[in-house]
């Protein structure tokens, strides 16, 4: 009987030293295998829809960035990967943060890589999450959306925005270097939080709350 493909890890962080650690970790493991490696966000993003992996192992600051965007922008790139952040800023409001933008588990950098592997196993299979500390309240069930009306995501509040201010499905990706597919599922989300029928309520809507064109039917 033949063997299962090896589940696609994407690995996301901006320092050299950890991604060469999680290529050494996984390098012959039985059933995960590094399928791509992004040292930026935008990296991440076109990975992330490039390849559709099913785990996410990422930093939750790179560049000086906050990457909470970025976390949230690849559970609606890639609803069914589970995300793992590896992260050294392991507050408990960060862990909170990254939890409520899609991440399904928070480890600390503090501990060992193997921890991330500890993390990814229990995630996939629905256990809790081992030793640690960081993780003892991180382990999410999919799906990541949360659809409770005008509970709006950072990114989802974005998007509204823009609207409001007349930008298209089109400029709208080009502004947040996004996919148009990817700023189409952020309008659809929308549409349900909000509870309108069509993208010509949801942009009447959006138009109102900003003061925008055609703020009026």
């Amino acid at each position: 009987m033949s063997m299962p493909a090896p589940l696609k890890i994407l690995a996301v962080d901006d320092h050299p030293v950890v991604l060469v650690g999680l290529r050494l970790l996984f390098g012959d493991h039985p059933r995960f295998r590094i399928c791509a490696e992004a040292a930026t966000a935008d990296q991440a993003r076109a990975f992330a829809e490039a390849w559709a992996p099913d785990v996410v192992v990422t930093d939750l600051v790179m560049g000086g960035r906050d990457g909470l965007f970025l976390i949230e922008d690849l559970a609606t790139i890639c609803p069914a990967s589970a995300i793992i952040v590896y992260s050294s800023h392991d507050d408990d409001v960060q862990t909170t943060l990254a939890l409520r933008a899609g991440a399904h588990a928070f480890v600390p950098k503090t501990e060992s890589l193997e921890s991330v592997e500890g993390a990814i196993e229990a995630v996939l299979e629905g256990r809790p999450i081992p030793r640690s500390r960081a993780t003892r309240h991180a382990l999410r069930a999919p799906p990541a959306i949360r659809l409770e009306a005008y509970d709006l995501s950072p990114r989802e509040q974005q998007v509204l925005d823009m609207m409001g201010r007349g930008l298209d499905l089109r400029a709208m990706a080009r502004s947040l270097a996004l996919s148009v597919k990817t700023v189409g599922t952020y309008r659809e989300r929308l549409k349900i939080k909000l509870g309108v029928d069509g993208v010509r309520d949801l942009e009447r809507l959006a138009h109102r709350r900003t003061g925008g064109p055609n703020a009026w039917p």
